[in-house]
């Protein structure tokens, strides 16, 4: 028996419709980096939320060269939110100077101060939608995204010059570095009683946290696969979303025939299966196999 709680995909990709298609626009239109195009439209969420005028509306109706400007905006928002640090230039003009279109969107409101006062809360604030939000309302079309990018990686494999998704569209300023953007960066959140825990636990996780960020990879005996192979797949697909890839350690003479592969949030694992229990992936011709990660030493 069906509850009134449980809304169903369709009725919730509906609900999110404007938010999709920009979502849709950044990644696909604009190729755009996937994971802060994700992030993006969370930390838009969150401003509409507490009061802001919202972003994602406005951008509806305007053509793509601003929506590219406010994704690498955007960018320098989340950049300064996960390290607390400004790019140089920021020592010399206000934050409000590297984000003039999103500022104009809202009015003008959006000021560096409040982004330094709420820092946790905003962290907090876009972790929690990114969890209960956009790996849910985009996750078809990340999987959508990520067979295009593996047909173009095809077409242009003849040619011997392999696709690579780009991580960022036009000229992004170097502001830290590179902190593996993909689908999404790995926020801290800070202990605050008012705000459920959506991030990333401490280095000594419980097993249950880790097997949410891990996924299992099988081989076909007689066709290897080497870990830059995989991590080159999955960059180019998903953006750079593996934290850690631990290969089956054999000797040099040997093929390996599983891996364990860490990513960077539960986010990005829901995001790869989209509802299946296992995923086959042809990497470099060969097939390749992911499903969660269980460990066998349970309690």
């Amino acid at each position: 028996m069906s509850s009134s709680s449980h809304i169903s995909v369709e009725d919730f990709y509906a609900f999110h419709t404007i938010d999709r298609e920009l979502f849709t626009r950044l990644v696909i239109d604009l190729r755009r980096d996937p994971g802060y195009s994700m992030l993006s439209l969370a930390l838009f969420l969150w401003f509409n939320n507490i009061g802001f005028l919202d972003v994602v509306v406005k951008l509806r109706s305007l053509p793509d060269a601003v929506v590219d400007v406010v994704g690498e905006e955007a960018t320098i928002i989340l950049r300064y939110l996960e390290t607390g640090t400004l790019p140089p230039s920021a020592q010399l003009n206000a934050l409000e100077n590297l984000i003039p279109t999103i500022r104009g969107l809202m009015d003008s409101r959006l000021t560096f101060q409040f982004l330094q006062e709420q820092r946790i809360r905003v962290l907090n604030g876009v972790s929690q939608l990114m969890e209960d939000v956009c790996s849910r309302a985009f996750v078809d079309i990340v999987q959508r995204l990520a067979v295009i990018r593996e047909r173009e990686a095809a077409s242009t494999s003849v040619g011997n010059q392999p696709f690579v998704m780009p991580t960022n569209f036009g000229v992004r300023p170097p502001i830290v570095p590179p902190m593996a953007p993909a689908v999404p960066p790995r926020y801290v959140v800070i202990q605050d009683p008012m705000v459920p825990q959506m991030g990333v636990a401490p280095m000594n996780e419980s097993l249950a946290a880790q097997q949410e960020h891990t996924m299992f990879m099988t081989f076909s005996r007689g066709y290897p696969v080497s870990e830059a192979e995989a991590r080159d797949y999955f960059t180019r697909n998903y953006g750079d979303c593996i934290d850690s890839f631990h290969m089956e350690e054999v000797e040099a003479t040997q093929q390996a025939l599983y891996a364990r592969v860490v990513y960077r949030t539960p986010a990005m694992v829901t995001a790869i299966l989209a509802g299946r229990e296992s995923v086959r992936f042809v990497i470099n011709g060969k097939h390749v196999r992911v499903r969660r990660w269980v460990s066998q030493n349970r309690t």
